[in-house]
């Protein structure tokens, strides 16, 4: 397996160039970027921007393996108003034509929410709704999926949606297109379940997995932590993803990164990154 790092681990608006340096300066091998409405990998950048981040990464052999972005959080997918879901849609359509001048492989996709937990002033879309909506609208981006040949990664996520592997899996199969798979995230499922029978579950359904712990005994987005700081039983979910056939990137998507020293969070993820993929170092 190969380790990837997301860009939410380092300081909100750093330069990509020296979000690419220390990415290899620290091992990693990939690294997962972020773009949003605004900044410097807006999802409104020209092509020679893109061209400019491609040929740095391929200098650095760091390879761009897969997008994310927190504005389906902001539109959603699976939202009753058309509008809502159209901007979502197109959100992922600037991310897959973003994917095909990166050669990234998939895309983080978001299917939607009934409620945004965190967000109080979020409103609750009835279960069913969601449901149909978000179908909806990954019927309709499937086919912009398949032909730039960018897989959509459906994430499981704090969405009260989706809320068992079996269900799930259920939800991808509707879809059939063989470029809506699943982006895996260790630990969003750990306070409902073990991640290690997701992945039993979900097979090869799985395209990208978020290498990420989660601390129990907080219970809330407080929990979230570096992989080998939580609860997540790592030999057990590397054992999953080696009976599945999975044997591409770990990402690590860390949130928020560390105040003081992106240096120190980088050496510590990739780190314990190679005590999970070598995972006879964590007996």
């Amino acid at each position: 397996m190969k380790k990837g790092i997301n860009h939410w681990a380092f300081p909100a608006g750093m330069p990509v160039k020296e979000v690419i340096n220390l990415s290899a300066q620290y091992g990693f091998q990939g690294i997962e970027l972020c773009p949003e409405e605004e900044g410097e990998i807006s999802l409104y950048q020209g092509e020679e921007k893109w061209k400019e981040i491609r040929t740095l990464a391929e200098d650095k052999g760091i390879e761009i393996r897969s997008l994310a972005t927190g504005l389906l959080w902001k539109y959603n997918l699976a939202s009753p108003e058309k509008e809502t879901r159209e901007k979502a849609k197109e959100v992922v359509r600037r991310l897959v034509d973003i994917a095909t001048k990166l050669q990234a492989k998939s895309i983080l996709v978001i299917p939607g929410y009934v409620n945004i937990p965190w967000d109080l002033d979020s409103p609750v879309i009835p279960y069913p709704v969601a449901w149909e909506k978000a179908e909806e609208s990954l019927r309709d981006l499937a086919s912009v999926a398949e032909e730039a040949k960018v897989y959509l990664g459906v994430e499981n996520v704090w969405n009260k949606f989706l809320l068992s592997p079996l269900e799930f899996r259920y939800f991808i199969d509707k879809i059939n297109s063989p470029y809506v798979k699943v982006h895996f995230d260790t630990a969003n499922v750990l306070v409902s379940g073990y991640p290690e029978q997701w992945i039993s579950i979900l097979g090869e359904r799985i395209v990208t997995v978020h290498a990420k712990d989660f601390r129990l005994a907080v219970g809330n987005v407080n929990g979230f932590c570096i992989p080998l700081e939580g609860d997540v039983n790592w030999p057990e979910v590397m054992k999953s993803l080696e009976v599945t056939g999975y044997d591409d990137y770990l990402i690590a998507e860390v949130i928020p990164p560390y105040r003081y020293s992106v240096e120190a969070l980088l050496a510590n993820v990739s780190f314990n990154l190679d005590c999970i993929i070598n995972s006879s170092k964590l007996l």
